[in-house]
C-alpha cells in the first residue's frame, strides 16, 4: 500500500480550522437543505420573496439590460445589493433558469458561511485564548441566524464574510512590522469598495479601511485612504450612471430618515435601540428562533470584555475594529423595516459579537483562576456553554426556514406561476411583493411599494390616501391592469375590481399576510372627487388636495402630528373617493384669495365638530354634522379682503378629531 504524500500527511496532522469548519458547514448545509426539500416535496425554495428580486436583477444583468427590472420599464436603482446579483448573473447566462438558480445561491451562501467562520477564527486568535477562539468560531456555525440566511439565497452571509474579512485584514495591516505588500494594500482598498456594494451598511468596512490606511501607511501614501472612502459612494455612482438617481429606492421605502413624517424619527430610533438591547438580545419575540432567552445581560458584557481583551493583549486596533463592526448593528436601527424578514439586517454583525462572547469566556476563566487556582478550564467551559445555547436553537431554525420556504413556494411562487399561465402577455401586474411574480411570472410588474418601480416609494410610505392621489396623477395608462397583493397592505379598496384567485397559507409568520389575492385593477374612482359639489359653473383658481404630497408641499400644509395610519382614502356612498388626513385637531396651510370669492372645504367627522377658520380678512365658524359622510362648506372671502395667498388656520373647538380632504378657492 503506497504511502500518502508528505504534504498531505502534514495537512491532516495539522488541519487548523479548515477541517472542522468544513465538516460543520457541510453538516449544516445538508440538514437545512434536507429540511427545505422535505417541506416542498423536493423542489428548491427560498424563505424570502426578496431573493427573487436579486434573481430578477441578475437576469437583467445577464441580458445586458441592467437596472431594467421589468421589461420595458424605466431603469430603477432598486438593487440594494449591486454585487450579489452581479455574482449570480453569469449562471443565468449559462442557462440556469427559474428556481434552478436557487442551487447557485445556496452554494454561495454556504461557501460564505465557511469563509465567515474561517475569518472569525483568524480575527479571534489574535486576541483570545485558543479555547475562546474555538468557541467564537463554533458560535458562528451554531448560530441559527447564519444557517437560516445561508439557505435564504440572499446576500446576508456573503456580506457578513466581507465584513469579517475586512476586520482581519485591517488588524493584520496595523500589527505588521514594517511595510506591507502592495497586494495587501490593494486588497484593503478592494474590500472598502466591494463591501458597500454588497450592502449599504458596508460603509463600516470602508471607514475601517480608510482609518487603518491613514493611521498606518506601512510604506504607502495616505492617499490610499481616500480611495477607501469612496467605497460608500460607489453604488450610488453606478446607480446615477445607469438610472439618473443616486440613492436606491430602498432608501425611500425603508430608511427612517426618508420618512414623510420626520417628527416620528426620534421616538422610533429610541424604540428600535431599546428593542435591540432589551428584546432581541434577550431572545424574545422576533429573535426567539435564534437567540437563547434571558441572556441580554451576557450580551451586554460581551463588548466590554472585548475592550478588556484588546487592552490585555495590547492589540487595540484589532479590538477597535471588532468593536466598530459589532456596533455597526446600530446602523440597522435607522431602518423602518428593522424588525422584518427574521432580522436579516442585524445578523451580518453577529460574528463580531461572538468574538466578544469569546472574550467574555476568557474573562470568566481569568476570574476563576484568581478566585480558585485549582479551577482549570473555566473559560473553555463558559465558551462551550455559549456554543451549546446557540446550537440548542438549531432545530427551531431548520423547522422555521423550511416552513418559510414552503410558504413562499405556496403563495408568491404559486401566484407567479398562475400569472404566467392565466393572464394576458401584455398584462401589467401591480404587486407589493415584487420578487417571485416578476421573476417567474413573465409579465411586467408595477411595484406599489416602490422597491423596483421608480417614484412609488415616497407615496407608499406616506399612506393610502397619498397612494390614491398619486395614482390620479399617473393616469390609467401608466397603472397596472391587474393586482396581486395583500389586501390589507394596499388599503385602497376602491381600486380592487373583479376577484380572480388567491393563495392562502396559514401558520407562516414570514409572510406579509396569510392570504394573497389577485384582482383586475379598477381605476374609475380616480378623479371622481376632484371638483366641489353644489357650485356648478364655478372656476377653481387654487386647490389644496389633502394627502397629495405635491399639493401639500405647494401649499405649505403643516403635518403637525400626522402619521401613515391617519393617511386614508374616504369613499362616498355614490362611489366617489378622495384622499384624506384623519384625526386632525388643527389645520394650517396657504390658499389663494380674491375679494368677493369663496373657499370650499371638504371635511368629514364621525361626530359633530365645531370648526373655527381664521385667515387674514377671513373669519368663519363651521359646524360639521358628523356621521362619517363627507361634507362641503362654503367660506366667503369678504369683498374688502386683499388678493393673494393667505395662511389659513382651522381649529376644532372644543378639540375633536375630524378628517380633511380638499380645499378649493373658486369664483
Amino acid at each position: 500500500m503506497s504511502k500518502l504524500p508528505g504534504y498531505l500527511v502534514a495537512a491532516l496532522r495539522r488541519p487548523g480550522p479548515w477541517l472542522p469548519i468544513t465538516l460543520g458547514t457541510g453538516l449544516l448545509a445538508w440538514m437545512t437543505t434536507r429540511a427545505i426539500l422535505t417541506a416542498t416535496g423536493g423542489e428548491p425554495a427560498v424563505p424570502l420573496d426578496d431573493t427573487f428580486i436579486h434573481f430578477q436583477f441578475a437576469r437583467r444583468f445577464a441580458e445586458l439590460r441592467p437596472f431594467e427590472y421589468s421589461a420595458g420599464a424605466p431603469p430603477v436603482p432598486g438593487a440594494t445589493s449591486l454585487l450579489w446579483p452581479l455574482l449570480l448573473a453569469p449562471f443565468h447566462a449559462l442557462g440556469l433558469r427559474g428556481t434552478s438558480l436557487i442551487w447557485v445561491a445556496w452554494v454561495g451562501g454556504w461557501t460564505s458561511l465557511w469563509l465567515l467562520a474561517h475569518e472569525t477564527w483568524h480575527v479571534a486568535r489574535g486576541l483570545l485564548s485558543r479555547a475562546a477562539t474555538i468557541a467564537a468560531t463554533t458560535m458562528v456555525l451554531a448560530f441559527g441566524g447564519h444557517a437560516w440566511f445561508a439557505a435564504s439565497g440572499m446576500e446576508v452571509i456573503p456580506f457578513a464574510w466581507l465584513l469579517m474579512r475586512t476586520v482581519r485584514r485591517v488588524a493584520e495591516h496595523a500589527e505588521a512590522n514594517g511595510p506591507v505588500s502592495v497586494a495587501s494594500r490593494r486588497e484593503l482598498v478592494a474590500l472598502a469598495l466591494l463591501t458597500p456594494a454588497m450592502r449599504p451598511e458596508g460603509a463600516v468596512a470602508s471607514l475601517l479601511v480608510a482609518a487603518t490606511l491613514a493611521w498606518f501607511p506601512r510604506g504607502s501614501s495616505r492617499t490610499a485612504a481616500l480611495a477607501a472612502l469612496f467605497g460608500p459612494f460607489l453604488p450610488g455612482c453606478v446607480n446615477w450612471l445607469a438610472t439618473g438617481e443616486f440613492a436606491t429606492t430602498t432608501v425611500a421605502a425603508k430608511w427612517l430618515f426618508a420618512t414623510p413624517y420626520p417628527a416620528r424619527i426620534p421616538a422610533t430610533l429610541r424604540y428600535h435601540i431599546d428593542v435591540l438591547f432589551n428584546t432581541l438580545l434577550d431572545g424574545e419575540i422576533w429573535s426567539a428562533v435564534f437567540v437563547p432567552r434571558g441572556g441580554k445581560w451576557i450580551a451586554w458584557l460581551a463588548l466590554p470584555a472585548l475592550v478588556w481583551a484588546a487592552i490585555r493583549e495590547r492589540r487595540w486596533w484589532r479590538g477597535s475594529a471588532i468593536l466598530a463592526t459589532a456596533l455597526g448593528v446600530l446602523v440597522t436601527t435607522t431602518y423602518d423595516s428593522f424588525l422584518v424578514n427574521r432580522l436579516r439586517y442585524l445578523w451580518p454583525f453577529a460574528a463580531a459579537w461572538f468574538v466578544g462572547l469569546g472574550a467574555l469566556a476568557d474573562a470568566a476563566g481569568l476570574l476563576a483562576r484568581r478566585c480558585r487556582a485549582s479551577a482549570p478550564g473555566v473559560g473553555g467551559l463558559v465558551g462551550g456553554a455559549f456554543v451549546g445555547l446557540f446550537a440548542g436553537h438549531l432545530p427551531w431554525t431548520f423547522d422555521d426556514v423550511a416552513t418559510s420556504a414552503r410558504a413562499i413556494n405556496e403563495q408568491q411562487v404559486a401566484l407567479a406561476r398562475w400569472v404566467a399561465t392565466e393572464l394576458p402577455a401584455d398584462a401589467v401586474i401591480g404587486v407589493n411583493d415584487a420578487g417571485a411574480i416578476a421573476y417567474l411570472g413573465g409579465r411586467r410588474t408595477f411595484d406599489l411599494v416602490g422597491l423596483t418601480t421608480r417614484g412609488e416609494a415616497r407615496h407608499w410610505t406616506a399612506g393610502p390616501g397619498s397612494r390614491f392621489e398619486h395614482y390620479e396623477h399617473l393616469g390609467t395608462a401608466r397603472l397596472p391592469t391587474h393586482l396581486v397583493i395583500y389586501d390589507r397592505w394596499l388599503q385602497v379598496p376602491t381600486v380592487l375590481g373583479q376577484f380572480l384567485t388567491h393563495r392562502y397559507v396559514g401558520g407562516a409568520t414570514i409572510l406579509g399576510d396569510s392570504t394573497m389575492s389577485a384582482y383586475v385593477a379598477r381605476w374609475d374612482a380616480l378623479g371622481s372627487a376632484a371638483f366641489p359639489e353644489g357650485v356648478p359653473g364655478a372656476s377653481v383658481y387654487d386647490e389644496l388636495d389633502v394627502a397629495d404630497l405635491a399639493s401639500e408641499a405647494d401649499h405649505g400644509y403643516v403635518l403637525f402630528g400626522a402619521t401613515q395610519q391617519d393617511n386614508v382614502v374616504v369613499a362616498s356612498t355614490d362611489g366617489r373617493a378622495d384622499g384624506a388626513r384623519s384625526e386632525r385637531l388643527m389645520e394650517r396651510f396657504t390658499l389663494a384669495a380674491r375679494p368677493g370669492t369663496k373657499w370650499v372645504a371638504r371635511w368629514t367627522a364621525s361626530e359633530p365638530v365645531h370648526l373655527e377658520v381664521e385667515a387674514e380678512g377671513v373669519d368663519a365658524s363651521i359646524d360639521l354634522v358628523g356621521g362619517g359622510e363627507w361634507e362641503e362648506h362654503l367660506i366667503a372671502v369678504p369683498p374688502g379682503a386683499p388678493s393673494g395667498l393667505r395662511t389659513v388656520t382651522i381649529r376644532s373647538n372644543p378639540p375633536r378629531p375630524f378628517a380633511a380632504l380638499h380645499y378649493w378657492a373658486i369664483q
